[in-house]
């Protein structure tokens, strides 16, 4: 048995989601990673059992950061750090698309790029919850907006949950699309590509708003 710690297996995230953002996550194999780490194979698969479990372990220390940094924001909108709720999520917002963070962003769209459909492993959504206890930011978010469309600032129009779920799936789904495109986006010059985000958040301000009074 070789003597695991946690030195390495940081290392081995570390490395691992440099090349799958790099050359994609289905172009990677295992020996790659390997190499690049300086192991033999045999030594990395002691440590994960395959490329999907690897896979999933970068996913919960990606989504652990990001988790981390929504919730900071959503403490201080529910400290009325913010004039508003509206004002509060815009900040949400721009976290979401936070350049930043955009190597994670990237392998995440590798991730769900890779494990979609039929490929989805039995028991995906129930392991990532017990890790991470992602529902706690979705109640939380919901909750903000019911606030907010009590106190004026968020449509009531549209139920609380429909808002919350499509706001912040459209912010992330079409931020990494961008940075999946890089150059190869063909309907904008590439220079304009980082622009496009913060014109998706805009929009998605201005359509949380109330309707003027008639």
């Amino acid at each position: 048995m070789i003597h695991q710690t946690e030195a390495t297996r940081d290392k081995i995230i570390n490395i691992a989601e440099a090349l799958f953002i790099e050359n994609g996550f289905a172009d990677t194999q295992m020996k790659d990673i390997a190499i690049a780490i300086g192991m033999s194979r045999n030594t990395l698969y002691r440590y994960y059992q395959d490329k999907y479990d690897l896979g999933f372990a970068i996913l919960v220390v990606v989504l652990a950061r990001k988790i981390s940094v929504y919730e900071g924001i959503i403490e201080k909108i529910q400290a009325h750090h913010y004039s508003s709720i509206h004002e509060g999520l815009g900040v949400l917002m721009q976290a979401y698309s936070d350049l930043q963070y955009a190597d994670d962003d990237r392998f995440i769209a590798e991730f769900d790029g890779y494990y979609a459909g039929s490929r989805i492993p039995s028991g995906f959504r129930e392991n990532l919850k017990q890790l991470l206890m992602p529902d706690s930011i979705s109640q939380s978010l919901y909750n903000l907006v019911l606030i907010g469309q009590k106190e004026g600032s968020i449509r009531s129009d549209i139920p609380a949950d429909y808002l919350m779920v499509t706001i912040f799936n459209a912010i992330t789904t079409f931020f990494r699309r961008m940075l999946l495109r890089r150059d190869a986006l063909m309907e904008i010059e590439q220079e304009a590509t980082p622009k496009l985000t913060p014109v998706l958040i805009q929009l998605l301000m201005d359509g949380m708003k109330p309707s003027p009074q008639s």
